[in-house]
């Protein structure tokens, strides 16, 4: 008997230093996480010149709202945030009308060697970094008339994006039995009817992910934008770049801080609406491919 109640207690002492351990790893992760951002507000409230240490960052003397004043009014932020809308949204758009069908397309290829050949083509332009395409893109565009333009950012969006979505559609497309499409050929469907009443309403799940992942990316991404977008179609981060400085202007780091904040403030917030959708979406698809 007390044999029994040892190995219990032994149990129940590795239960909850299996629990400890859990709940101090994630509060390391969310310390990594929040920390950064709690820094980045807090700067956002203080004159340049008390950021000497992050203590003094973080404490509550000196506080202003006059870095955001002027991030509104120096920064253009109504504008570029206009450009950041316009540029992730219709990103979203083409991305998935071209990368949906082309996922799909791939799947129902006949020989699993076609399949391979393709799938590793698409992929294969995600392992080029980026700053590598920027400039013949930039040569290029320049030739179409599109250098400097919101449609130049947003086929730059298409190339960065296209190889992932399609990866990540793939795996849902994959799952839906090849049975419930011949059902349907045989109820007279054509091709396009299988894939647009059939098989797409069976990955909306997959595609709505898919959808938020490259909403969010578009809403991030920098390196494009600054080669390719003009002083006008510029999102919010080219814009934050303004207030960085020169040779002769020094570097306003509390005008910075604050519009960094009022950038995060859109996307954080729509990913706390749509991250349910995130994981039931990558979850299906991790269980079907």
């Amino acid at each position: 008997m007390g044999e029994v109640q040892t190995k219990i207690k032994n149990y129940r002492l590795r239960r909850r230093l299996s629990y400890g351990g859990r709940l101090v790893i994630l509060l390391g992760w969310l310390a990594v996480c929040v920390v950064p951002i709690l820094i980045l507000v807090m700067a956002s409230l203080k004159p340049t010149n008390l950021f000497q240490t992050v203590p003094e960052i973080l404490s509550f003397q000196g506080m202003t709202l006059e870095n955001y004043s002027r991030a509104l009014r120096g920064g253009n932020f109504f504008l570029y945030l206009r450009n950041s809308m316009i540029i992730s949204l219709s990103a979203l758009v083409v991305v998935l009308v071209v990368c949906t069908p082309m996922a799909y397309g791939i799947t129902r290829l006949p020989s699993i060697r076609q399949k391979n050949i393709v799938v590793f083509s698409v992929l294969s332009t995600r392992f080029l970094p980026y700053v590598v395409l920027a400039m013949p893109m930039f040569m290029l565009f320049r030739q179409m008339g599109i250098s400097g333009t919101l449609t130049g950012v947003i086929l730059a969006h298409l190339a960065m994006q296209m190889p992932m979505i399609v990866w990540l559609m793939l795996g849902f497309f994959s799952g839906i039995p090849l049975e419930v499409e011949e059902a349907a050929v045989i109820d007279g469907c054509t091709p396009f009817q299988t894939f647009w009443r059939v098989s797409l309403p069976m990955v909306l799940p997959g595609l709505n992910a898919s959808a938020i992942l490259a909403l969010i990316i578009s809403y991030n991404e920098f390196l494009f934008a600054f080669f390719l977008a003009g002083r006008n179609t510029q999102p919010l981060t080219v814009g934050i770049t303004r207030f960085v400085g020169g040779v002769d202007v020094g570097a306003q780091y509390g005008v910075v801080a604050a519009y960094g904040s009022l950038i995060i403030i859109p996307i954080i917030l729509f990913a706390l609406v749509a991250n349910r959708y995130i994981v039931s979406g990558l979850t299906q698809g991790a269980v079907k491919g």
